[in-house]
């Protein structure tokens, strides 16, 4: 048992049996965030500054406008788009990718989103240390 479980009773802030690990209630928290991204992101998008791959790098992507990075090709739908990637817009297109500027490319390469509050959470905190 972890040294501060009870017997018959979980550990506090232990994970519940088949969770992630992170507690839902908990603080965001970068280098998490950091290995979140790894596993969901990172396939696509860059953290270097000017290094762009299917998607654009998000190095300063915390207060941009949409579909405004020189360098990348973006889709109509979202250069065109007014959103500012503010930590609640992450967080919604992290969720529903189809859905915050819809027909962007995202959508349709990563439809799934992520779907644990926890982890965009801590992508978004992670994303707010690139600027």
């Amino acid at each position: 048992l972890p040294k501060n479980a009870v017997m018959g009773k979980p550990a506090e802030n232990a994970p519940e049996h088949g969770s992630t690990g992170v507690r839902p209630n908990a603080d965001s928290d970068a280098p998490v965030g950091k290995v979140a991204f790894g596993a969901n992101c990172a396939a696509c998008h860059s953290v270097a500054t000017g290094g762009t791959g299917i998607g654009p790098s998000l190095a300063g992507v915390v207060g941009r406008k949409a579909g405004t990075l020189p360098g990348y090709a973006y889709s109509s739908a979202m250069s065109s788009s007014k959103v500012i990637w503010t930590p609640e817009n992450i967080d919604k297109h992290l969720k529903t990718p189809k859905e915050l500027i819809p027909g962007n490319r995202m959508g349709n390469l990563f439809p799934q989103g992520v779907h644990d509050i926890q982890q965009r959470k801590d992508i978004v905190t992670y994303l707010k240390t690139l600027q």
